[in-house]
């Protein structure tokens, strides 16, 4: 697999593949190559390397494609700070464009398969109190925009989808990473579903 995607990336002309290395030899190579965006296929590791996947996405984006159908696995990834999770499946088209993306600095990316469960997956009892807490806290605005955010929309498709002007998505997403204490778009999706607060903004009445 990591043969074939070279050579797919190796025709785009604004991606340049500057390395490739085994699960035990990512580390090395990220720190030695310095490459805006990794690409990491399981089971060279997977979403249970945790402190792997942690370290990693410290130094550079992170894009993990690994088997990964239901919010709950996909948020693991997220939560430590990989920036998109992919399966096997996805075609060559879309990981080109979520290699942009990424790169970019722009929207987190979850697996098709896993985006109803992240909507609709019903929260924890032990949650409902910090979500009821953090909606609080938002602004319809920014409520809006954490859901498009773990629907894996862009800076633009949520700019679209509002009406309103990049810059002005940017300054929401500031603002929602302040309030969730988070330092990531992935980590602020990752919160938000971990607390409930997806699911308690979609129970929220409409003022």
């Amino acid at each position: 697999m990591g043969a074939g995607m070279r050579a797919l990336l190796d025709q785009q002309p604004d991606i340049t593949v500057v390395g490739n290395a085994t699960g035990a030899e990512s580390a090395a190579a990220a720190k030695e190559q310095q490459p805006d965006v990794l690409v990491i296929v399981s089971p060279a590791l997977t979403v249970e390397d945790k402190q792997e996947l942690a370290a990693l996405a410290s130094g550079t984006k992170v894009i993990l494609i690994a088997k990964a159908e239901n919010a709950p696995r996909s948020i693991e990834a997220l939560r430590v700070g990989v920036r998109a999770v992919l399966t096997p499946g996805t075609s060559a088209d879309e990981l080109i464009h979520v290699l942009r993306t990424v790169c970019a600095g722009g929207a987190i990316v979850m697996p098709e398969e896993a985006r109803p469960s992240l909507l609709y997956h019903p929260p924890d009892e032990a949650c409902s109190t910090p979500a009821a807490s953090l909606v609080t806290t938002l602004t319809p605005r920014e409520s809006e925009v954490i859901v498009l955010l773990a629907q894996g929309k862009s800076n633009a498709e949520i700019a679209e989808k509002m009406s309103v002007s990049t810059a002005t998505v940017r300054t929401h997403v500031h603002h929602l990473l302040r309030k969730l204490g988070v330092g990531t778009r992935a980590q602020a999706v990752a919160v938000a579903y971990e607390s409930g607060l997806i699911s308690a903004i979609g129970r929220k009445p409409a003022t």
